[in-house]
């Protein structure tokens, strides 16, 4: 049974959970792509995947209400994460190349491991920083940006990529805190519906959006709501809860690598031997998140 356990402990369970939110995040922005080409616009597309993931966590039992509790401010800065990080984004690869985008938004693991540092007082041992380090250089590589320039650099485009890291790294550090006390089905479900909130208010100036309703847009729509959205960010919070914002935010560096995976079977967008190392050092930093607690383990077994 001790055998069993490490095998299989909560913090690989974690880990896994995380991967697999990668993976979905990774198709569903091959998807969305798709429907950015058919006219559907990014806020709208924003705006509906909160929405489907409020309702579909709702149904879930979400709306249950629990006897614990985090600061409403936290609550609320929580949601609001949700709600901007994917708008961040699409707007600093609208204004930036698509790999400078990509690097600005993953470096939220460097500014995961200084907040846990620094105000959460948890020193990151040694390993935790290899991984780190090893992960930031191979999103690097990944993106292609050592190949290709960055092009011309816009202010604007940079601003809103390291917004679009700052709300990654502030919605990780929330879910670390909101999961326990809700429940993943609980905080996301809550952190959710603050989102829908924000964007009906903002949508609510720019009209009819006539593409989200297209039927021909209508199953990739679900689609990124739900298995790109209501599953992975569920998945996510429940990954944290098992590995420690810092160790999640490293596992989810795999997103991009698997974006590019995506992109090589599905649209046979080439991979260049620079992008594959990028990609197994990625990997790599992942194993690594993993092997300094199977050794714990296996110290504790042995000490017993």
């Amino acid at each position: 049974p001790n055998r069993a356990r490490t095998r299989f402990s909560p913090e690989i369970a974690g880990l896994v959970a995380i991967g697999l939110a990668a993976a979905l995040w990774a198709v569903a922005a091959v998807v969305a792509d798709s429907l950015f080409s058919d006219g559907v616009e990014p806020f709208q597309l924003t705006e509906a995947r909160v929405l489907i993931g409020m309702v579909g966590l709702g149904l879930g039992g979400g709306f249950r209400r629990s006897e614990h509790h985090i600061h409403p401010l936290k609550l609320l800065a929580f949601g609001l994460s949700i709600a901007l990080v994917t708008a961040t984004y699409y707007g600093a690869i609208d204004r930036l190349k698509v790999a400078v985008a990509i690097v600005l938004q993953y470096s939220a693991p460097v500014v995961v491991v200084a907040w846990t540092a620094l105000v959460l007082r948890r020193r990151p041992e040694g390993r935790l920083l290899a991984s780190l380090a090893a992960s930031m250089l191979g999103v690097i590589l990944v993106s292609g940006l050592v190949l290709g320039g960055t092009g011309e650099v816009d202010p604007i485009g940079v601003v809103l990529g390291l917004a679009s890291a700052l709300f990654f790294a502030s919605y990780t550090l929330l879910g670390d805190e909101a999961g326990p006390a809700y429940g993943p089905v609980g905080a996301m479900f809550r952190a959710f519906a603050i989102a829908s909130i924000f964007w009906i208010g903002i949508q609510a100036f720019a009209g009819w959006p006539h593409a989200l309703f297209d039927p021909s847009n209508m199953p990739r729509i679900a689609f990124v709501g739900v298995a790109g959205t209501l599953v992975p960010f569920l998945l996510y919070v429940w990954g944290i809860q098992r590995v420690r914002a810092e160790r999640a935010v490293i596992a989810a560096t795999l997103e991009p690598v698997l974006a590019a995976l995506v992109a090589w079977i599905f649209l046979n967008e080439a991979l260049s031997a620079i992008q594959l190392a990028g990609g197994l050092l990625v990997i790599a930093a992942v194993i690594a998140l993993q092997a300094r607690r199977n050794a714990e383990h296996h110290e504790l077994e042995a000490g017993l």
